[in-house]
């Protein structure tokens, strides 16, 4: 991850070799600290760079409007982003709204 990304969120004094999966571990962790803001951040980079995890959580952002203003389509197109990439959580949530979609008969 480059240095000047880590400068740019505050973070050039951690360890300078973060990975973007350690970086998403990070966005975790603040969002279990409500820290929606910094997180969000963090997982847009992260999502620009075809992160799966990233894109999932960013999505639950977006739906709920933790850090972002609230966006349903975003997550929406950021859910299936994640499920194409085989990432299972994502899978699951396509398939939980679509049959949801189908029980309103929408």
């Amino acid at each position: 991850m480059s240095t000047s990304w880590r400068t740019y969120f505050g973070f050039a004094e951690d360890n300078t070799d973060e990975t973007y999966p350690q970086a998403v571990q990070r966005a975790k962790r603040l969002l279990q600290q409500e820290n929606y803001e910094d997180a969000c951040r963090i997982l847009k980079y992260a999502e620009r760079q075809r992160h799966a995890e990233a894109m999932f959580l960013l999505a639950w952002c977006f739906w709920y409007g933790r850090g972002v203003r609230e966006d349903a389509g975003k997550a929406m197109r950021l859910w299936k982003m994640s499920a194409s990439l085989s990432f299972e959580p994502a899978v699951e949530r396509v398939q939980e709204l679509k049959k949801a979609k189908e029980r309103c008969g929408t």
